[in-house]
């Protein structure tokens, strides 16, 4: 990885060729201004530069290149390499290769890899989990890319930087980095629909998020009059998207025809996950109209499809169930769907789902009076909960357990409440 001069790289070529002073210089010049040459104390003419190229085997070219060239190709080719390491998910070998490249860059001044470098910093950081680290060298890459005028860059950082405010529920932070994004592919002249198709979904679900239907629906509207025919995927999901937003403002009728539609086309499909995430969905609409039976209706459906899978939809449809038949009383029912969801969580070590299960076995007991057990299976969500690194959902059940020991033990009742409060005091919720 050495950086030369001119007169270092001809001394190195000369000594990997075992040649002497006197026989690089041969009749064409003498061996004491080969020896000026080499501590670079004299220039060459290009016909000298053709002799010695010739002489050792190179091409002029590679002899003229300068340092700030030849750490370009260096860290060029390095960057690539420690791309591949993050593929890899080997962080800290790519890490510790980036860093010795941004050392190469603030010498030679590479303003472009530069940012660069710091752009794989930032994903790496992601890769981590620490997205506030990952904020700071996207920006920090941002303006490197912006100093180079490098659009494509400038683009993928301003929309990293609003994938990871949405990860964090920052909405509003990142739907204004999704609007610089935004102005970046107008400036760019850019017609990649599917850009724009992503970029516009993601904009539109931060104004769900912030309760912002009309704005949401302007942007499904924008992905709607592009051609989405070539993708069943895309096009559900605009859909769905769409279906949701006309469902928030209370346009229950055309929210119904685009779940429909998107039903046409996955059920022609025969994607069971996809066909779920939509019966899901219809599911939820009901059971924000009331229609608790078609609410159970669709959420069978789900379950019919998925019980052999024994994946989230089919938990989220026996949850559904589960808290379909404990609205209307029929807690038998609810018991066996429940018991059905705690096997498959038990069986796929899945603790958030057995905590979730347990929880129900609690509610419903406590609806029926049978304090005891409700109590038995709050204790047993507790242990659960401790592990699930939670302490919110941990101090509320504390709150809950105090709520039934109230007529039980004063004691006990007192403890649970304390334990609860305490929580929420480090929390900074009271």
């Amino acid at each position: 990885m050495n950086i030369l001069s001119l007169g270092e790289k001809i001394k190195k070529l000369r000594k990997e060729q075992n040649m002497t002073l006197k026989e690089l210089a041969g009749d064409r010049i003498t061996a004491a201004q080969i020896s000026h040459i080499e501590r670079d104390k004299s220039h060459t003419s290009h016909e000298l530069l053709e002799y010695l190229a010739n002489k050792l085997g190179v091409s002029v070219d590679y002899l003229l290149e300068t340092k700030e060239m030849q750490s370009k190709k260096i860290t060029d080719n390095l960057i690539l390499k420690s791309e591949i390491y993050i593929k890899c998910d080997e962080l800290e070998k790519a890490q510790q290769q980036i860093n010795e490249i941004i050392d190469i860059c603030k010498n030679y001044k590479l303003t472009e890899n530069y940012g660069k470098c710091n752009n794989l910093l930032a994903e790496i950081c992601s890769k981590k989990g620490d997205y506030s680290s990952a904020v700071y060298y996207y920006e920090k890459a941002l303006y490197y890319f912006i100093k180079d005028d490098d659009k494509e860059d400038i683009y993928v950082c301003y929309l990293n930087i609003a994938n990871i405010y949405a990860i964090d529920k920052f909405y509003k932070g990142a739907i204004t980095h999704y609007m610089f994004a935004k102005e970046v592919l107008e400036e760019s002249n850019i017609e990649d629909i599917d850009v724009y198709k992503e970029l516009y979904s993601k904009i539109s679900e931060c104004f769900m998020k912030l309760n912002q239907p009309a704005k949401a629906l302007e942007f499904m509207e924008k992905i709607d009059k592009m051609d989405h025919k070539d993708s069943v995927k895309e096009e559900v999901g605009v859909l769905v998207m769409k279906a949701k937003s006309l469902l928030s403002v209370g346009k229950y009728d055309e929210s119904k025809e685009c779940f429909n539609r998107a039903l046409e086309i996955i059920e022609k499909e025969e994607n069971k996950n996809r066909l779920a995430k939509v019966y899901l969905t219809i599911g939820d609409i009901y059971s924000q109209m009331g229609d608790l039976d078609k609410h159970l209706e669709y959420s069978e459906k789900v379950y019919d499809i998925t019980k052999r899978d024994e994946n989230q939809y089919m938990m989220e449809s026996l949850f559904n169930m589960i808290e379909i038949y404990v609205k209307k009383g029929e807690y038998d029912i609810a018991q066996k769907y429940c018991k059905l969801a705690l096997v498959s969580s038990i069986k796929n070590k899945d603790k958030y789902y057995e905590y979730k299960s347990l929880k129900f076995y609690s509610d419903m007991y406590k609806n029926q009076d049978e304090i005891e057990m409700s109590i038995d299976y709050l204790n047993k969500c507790i242990d659960i909960a401790k592990n699930l690194d939670d302490k919110k959902e941990l101090a509320s059940l504390y709150i809950e357990l105090g709520k039934l020991y109230s007529n039980i033990s004063k004691d006990k009742e007192l403890e649970c409440y304390q334990k609860g409060v305490l929580m929420y005091k480090d929390l900074d919720i009271i």
